[in-house]
């Protein structure tokens, strides 16, 4: 609650009661027993996932503020194609820095359907990203502030967003470190191949028998991303060590980061 606070979500009060109706009205429940059938008790996709169980009352409130945000977002009904327009605008954004990149993802998914928020995180919250539907014509896309560096954020971006194209709209994806099953898989191998084509990283191999910056570099060019996001594939199917070239990867600075 010191945390919610200190983010400006509650107000920061002492008295128990107080802290009560503040919770109360985050939530927007009349009594904390309609806390339960909603997070805890109930909502079977969300209990199942692990990052749920590691804590349900942080992971709810968190889950809840997204909400929060995404309802005051205006979003055209949901349209399949249309995303996937939108998703191959967002992909030429990478190589551009937050105070860009997010308004612009956020204009171009809105227009789509999907409304694209970004929370900050609470202590002890395991977990990087949401996708739901609020209603059948609004899509959620949540992501924490945790993302450090270019490719973290923009795979799991890209995960998220296949999990709206693939998978019905009665699912909810909550991500902890290790998602698993065959939506999971389908969901990564949309993010891999949206953000760089097969065939184009089939044919992408070193010339002196190691990526040098300068290759690694012109790929990404020639293929419209920004260069941290191959490298953090390169590393990921051990085609690169995990120690190289991450200097490519852009550091991401959050306007909370830079208070």
């Amino acid at each position: 609650m010191r945390e919610m606070a200190r983010q400006g979500w509650i107000e920061p009060v002492e008295d128990p009661v107080r802290q009560l109706i503040e919770l109360l009205r985050f939530f927007g429940i009349a009594s904390p027993i309609h806390w339960e059938p909603l997070y805890a008790g109930g909502n079977i996709a969300y209990r199942q996932s692990a990052a749920f169980n590691a804590d349900p009352g942080v992971v709810s409130a968190w889950l809840r503020k997204g909400e929060i945000d995404a309802q005051r977002m205006e979003c055209a009904p949901y349209d399949s194609t249309r995303f996937r327009d939108a998703l191959s605008e967002v992909r030429s954004l990478t190589i551009k820095g937050p105070e860009e990149f997010v308004p612009a993802m956020q204009q171009q998914c809105a227009q789509a359907g999907v409304a694209v928020v970004f929370v900050h995180e609470l202590p002890r919250l395991a977990t990087s990203g949401v996708t739901r539907w609020l209603t059948p014509e609004k899509a959620l896309i949540q992501l924490s502030l945790r993302y450090k560096t270019d490719d973290q954020l923009w795979f799991t971006f890209f995960h998220e967003a296949g999990h709206i194209l693939l998978h019905g709209k009665k699912d909810i994806f909550l991500e902890g470190e290790n998602g698993q099953g065959e939506k999971e898989e389908h969901a990564d191998r949309f993010a891999a191949d949206f953000l760089i084509p097969t065939a184009e990283y089939r044919q992408f191999q070193p010339r002196t028998g190691h990526f040098s910056e300068a290759e690694v570099i012109r790929f990404a060019n020639g293929i419209g991303i920004a260069p941290g996001i191959v490298v953090g594939r390169l590393q990921h199917d051990k085609r690169l060590e995990i120690t190289h070239l991450n200097g490519l990867k852009q550091r991401l600075i959050w306007a909370k980061d830079a208070q």
